[in-house]
């Protein structure tokens, strides 16, 4: 790879603004990814003939292996896998009767998915349930004793999980559960492993079980601020000056963060916290605990851990051994790296305790959606919660939808609006919901602000309904209109090749925190089901659309598109400049200083951008080297501008030009006025052996590029990748010398922003390669 190829890749990675936090540390997705790989290999080497793993205890007769079984299943490894087929031969011949082993066993049968494991996780979903205590607690299930916050844990662990897939779990395990850990609760927020011992202080570890626990109760007993009653939906979210226990937790562990250690607790248990930390950051959403990236932070820690030459980890012996610390740690590696596709965002600022209302009316609303999208695409994912005040642009960008819920009008500072705008235009989504009505409210001011804030970002693309031909109503999955609630639709602003802004009038949220009810096969003749299940595909399309089903791992770098525009002239600088046809050019207008910014950069050309289009004559052509001209509808030259074009291509001036969106009507009317131009040289195809798609002129090898195109597939759309040379048109004079290119297939929207689902294209790495060959071209002719 050549010396600027490879400071393309870095530079279209690594470009950065003001609104970016400063790099951290230096671990990326590929040294993780490398050491998960090396703990598998770990695993594999210690399990023993007969499917196990050598077992910690006599107490635990299979917690060990299952245990082992969970990490290299949430680890990647396939289910048929020879190591997992033994696994599991060997767990299904086991009956346990302790807390631990069947829950753990239980998390592995849940988690592997077969229907012949059904009566197995139904039988032990039963005896934890008899084994809860009246506390609600559990303890290790050998006989009477204490319950303890660790067996607890596990077992709340097991039975959400089988509920999750259909066994029925009687509400009232998770509501004792839920006074089991309010009433352990420390005053400042924390948990220990004596619950109510004034002797036992409150533990890093034991803080993250009492959290996630309740979370997962609560969210089982369906205790949310969305119900259904006989008149109707209720979304009543909003305030409530009642302490939360979760975020009282949160706020003992914000507090005490570390990942050096287990706070207040024997070093012994580290990698049991580690594991912990990662579950409470997932099930709450967070990305931080106050400023900490506790996921990034953790993984540094973890590999730095790790043995160099045997792949494991180990901890205090006859407590963490390396098969159970191993699988602590591959199982924080491997499920906190899951792939974000949405996240709420708290747009209030703690200092203004006036405008500081519930920002996040459903709590559990996106944890609902996530698991019919996982259903849908068939993989894990996640989702988490951002708050502005602290966030910098790379931050937003982690997550490729944001949602903005409100019921007062929106108050943002100058440069959160900015930055919020900037995350539109690199290519994020945002989705504004009014929680107004329902028996919330009025939400009026909410629907003003965010009407002025669209007008503001985008003022030549108006907030308008959407049409039921736009892929929210079917990027995955159809909806039916008809079962939308009353004065319910989507809005949007289009803007380029893309809606970046959704709005919906009504909470959208508090139906998806109601999904539960489209888990339950007895719920057939719930007269809101459908109501409920058409919110849900409009998220579920929503998240399709706006990523294509393509998502970046959490610690890969955002890209960041940073547009400048250097109207210099100076000697030797190649001018590049827009031509405005009146054909929808301005659309993308951010495209042209964008590849600009990236050609400086890494090839080392002066280029200059000026700042408005050019005119169509010569005067104002006979300084510009390419004229880029781009649009997404029909457009018709003027006998001089012609005459004016045809005089700039005799003078050696090479126009490229592309239509926005794959636009046909475009790329009709550029082909027709080019070939009436140069009807000496009409327009043909690129051939994939032409110099300009090799590195003879110091340009890239374009013989694999990636296109993309949209195709309805079933009940949804799918982006389908055709890897080959690009999709070009040129024209050439008789000496040989290159004058027109012409792509019929987008540029300027990769360009513009990242990938949009609605365009047929080409990604921005390699939009941005084929223009640069092309004015490396022009230098080099």
């Amino acid at each position: 790879m050549k010396r600027f190829e490879i400071k393309l890749l870095l530079l279209v990675a690594l470009i950065v603004t003001t609104f970016q936090r400063p790099a951290s540390a230096e671990i990326n997705a590929i040294e993780v990814e490398r050491s998960i790989r090396r703990g598998i290999a770990y695993l594999r080497k210690t399990q023993l003939d007969n499917g196990g793993w050598e077992e910690f205890n006599g107490n635990h007769p299979c917690g060990l292996t299952a245990l082992c079984t969970l990490a290299l299943l949430n680890a990647g490894v396939p289910k048929d896998d020879p190591a997992i087929a033994q696994a599991m031969k060997y767990l299904r011949a086991i009956t346990v009767k302790d807390t631990y082993s069947i829950s753990l066993q239980t998390l592995v049968y849940c988690h592997y998915g077969a229907a012949g494991d059904l009566p197995r996780i139904r039988e032990n979903a039963q005896w934890l349930s008899k084994s809860q205590t009246t506390g609600g607690g559990w303890n290790y299930g050998r006989g009477t004793g204490r319950p303890d916050p660790s067996n607890t844990q596990f077992a709340v662990l097991a039975l959400g999980a089988a509920q999750d897939i259909g066994v029925a779990v009687d509400p009232v395990v998770f509501q004792r559960t839920v006074n089991y850990w309010e009433k352990g609760q420390s005053d400042d927020g924390g948990w220990g492993y004596s619950i109510g011992s004034l002797s036992s202080p409150p533990t890093g570890s034991m803080t993250c079980a009492g959290i996630g626990s309740l979370v997962i109760a609560k969210g089982r007993l369906g205790e949310s601020t969305s119900s259904v009653g006989e008149n109707g939906i209720r979304c009543c979210g909003g305030d409530s000056d009642q302490r939360d226990p979760v975020q009282a937790g949160l706020a003992w562990l914000e507090e005490r963060f570390q990942v050096n250690a287990n706070t207040n607790a024997a070093q012994r248990t580290y990698f049991y916290y580690m594991y912990a930390l990662e579950r409470t950051g997932r099930l709450t959403g967070k990305r931080f605990f106050g400023q900490h990236d506790w996921y990034r932070e953790g993984a540094e820690k973890l590999l730095s851990l790790q043995d160099q030459f045997q792949g494991y980890w180990s901890g205090a012996k006859n407590w963490e051994e390396p098969t159970v610390a191993t699988s602590f740690a591959l199982l924080f590696l491997a499920k906190g790296k899951r792939q974000v596709v949405i996240g709420d965002l708290d747009t209030n600022a703690p200092a203004n305790p006036v405008a500081r209302r519930e920002w996040k009316p459903h709590p559990d609303a996106l944890r609902q959606l996530i698991r019919h999208v996982e259903r849908s695409w068939g993989r894990d994912l996640t989702w988490q919660s951002v708050r502005l005040e602290n966030a910098a642009l790379t931050d937003l960008l982690q997550t490729p939808v944001l949602l903005i819920s409100g019921q007062d009008a929106l108050q943002l500072a100058d440069d959160r609006s900015e930055m919020l705008k900037q995350y539109t235009e690199q290519g994020g989504t945002i989705l504004f919901e009014a929680c107004g009505g329902d028996g919330c409210g009025d939400a009026s001011a909410f629907n003003q602000s965010v009407s002025k804030l669209c007008n503001q970002w985008y003022p030549d693309a108006p907030l308008e309904r959407l049409p039921a031909s736009h892929p929210i109503w079917t990027a995955d999955r159809t909806v039916k209109a008809d079962l939308l609630p009353k004065d319910f639709w989507v809005y949007g602003v289009q803007a380029c090749c893309r809606t970046p802004i959704f709005y919906v009038p009504k909470s959208i949220s508090c139906r998806w925190e109601l999904g539960d009810h489209l888990m339950k096969a007895d719920d057939d003749e719930d007269p809101f089901r459908g109501e409920i299940e058409q919110c849900v595909r409009i998220g579920q399309n929503l998240v399709s659309y706006a990523t294509g089903r393509e998502l970046k791992d959490k610690l890969d770098q955002r890209l960041v598109l940073q547009a400048s525009v250097l109207d210099r002239t100076e000697r030797g600088t190649t001018r590049i400049a827009w031509m405005d046809v009146n054909a929808g050019g301005a659309d993308a207008r951010r495209a042209l200083p964008n590849v600009a910014s990236i050609i400086r950069n890494q090839a080392e050309v002066a280029i200059s951008v000026p700042s408005e289009s050019v005119g169509i004559d010569d005067k104002s052509l006979s300084e510009v080297s390419l004229l880029w001209l781009h649009g997404r509808k029909s457009f018709q030259l003027t006998a001089p501008q012609r005459a004016a074009l045809r005089k700039f291509i005799d003078n050696g001036g090479v126009i490229l030009g592309n239509a926005i969106c794959g636009n046909e009507a475009f790329a009709n009317s550029f082909r027709t006025e080019i070939n009436a131009i140069l009807k000496d040289a009409p327009l043909r195809s690129l051939p994939a052996d032409h110099p300009a798609l090799s590195t003879d002129y110091l340009g890239y090898d374009l013989s694999k590029v990636t296109i993309r195109r949209s195709i309805r597939e079933g009940d949804g759309i799918d982006v389908l990748k055709q890897v080959g040379p690009p999709r070009l048109e040129y024209s050439q004079s008789p000496d040989g010398l290159v004058s027109v290119v012409f792509s019929p297939l987008d540029l300027s929207c990769a360009l513009e922003s990242t990938n949009s689902v609605q365009c047929p294209g080409y990604d921005t790495q390699d939009a941005a390669k084929i223009v640069t060959n092309i004015v490396q071209m022009i230098l080099h002719q």
